[in-house]
């Protein structure tokens, strides 16, 4: 254990094996490692993960399986020391911090985990990855931020023809607007006098917004 926290203490992105080939290499590697998982031998899959990495330092499914062998073997601690060097090596790895996200939340730190679903929401609009961030904020009762996300996931919606999760946006939307009242700064430009939030407030309340 203590030789693999150093070994991902001290992984840099320059790859041992450069190019495409060591891309190939890390992806065969992680696929016997997910084989061995499947078999129950977690001690040769978290090697094969941990052997990925080495060949290629940004081979970001690797990171990913990794960490979720620590996880399954109850070392929460390297798991998240994986996600946090994954994060540092792969650029715009959504997926990572998503990933670190679901475990800070197993951890109780909320805090953290919102930071990373944050970061996690910039790198892709994912309507499932804005409902968890959503969900984060109504627990925290961050009104106005859960009826922006909402809002979000609603325009996503009309964008892939979801007719579910538009209605369950739609009420959700409904049900923010009055917990958050004048907090919220589409519905509560009504009173303004500004003439652009009104029409902006006109136009949330005929969508039920």
């Amino acid at each position: 254990m203590v030789a693999l926290a150093w070994m991902l203490a001290h992984v840099s992105p320059p790859a041992r094996a450069e190019g495409a080939w060591g891309s190939s290499m890390a992806a065969e590697l992680v696929r016997q490692g997910q084989e061995h998982a499947r078999n129950g031998d977690e001690a040769v899959a978290t090697r094969r993960f941990a052997d990925a990495i080495q060949l290629d330092p940004t081979y970001g499914p690797a990171y990913l399986e990794l960490a979720a062998a620590r996880e399954r073997s109850g070392d929460l601690f390297e798991a998240e020391r994986t996600y946090d060097v994954a994060i540092r090596n792969v650029p715009d790895f959504g997926a990572a911090f998503r990933a670190r996200a679901a475990l800070l939340h197993r951890l109780g730190d909320s805090e953290r985990e919102v930071s990373d679903l944050e970061a996690a929401v910039r790198l892709t609009d994912a309507p499932d990855l804005l409902r968890d961030l959503a969900e984060r904020y109504v627990e925290d009762r961050a009104w106005p931020a859960a009826l922006a996300t909402w809002r979000k996931i609603l325009a996503a919606t009309e964008r892939r023809s979801d007719d579910g999760l538009a209605h369950e946006a739609t009420i959700q939307i409904r049900a923010l607007v009055i917990l958050c009242g004048e907090l919220d700064p589409v519905s509560g430009g009504a009173s303004s006098r500004n003439w652009v939030r009104r029409s902006e407030a006109s136009v949330a309340k005929r969508r039920g917004m």
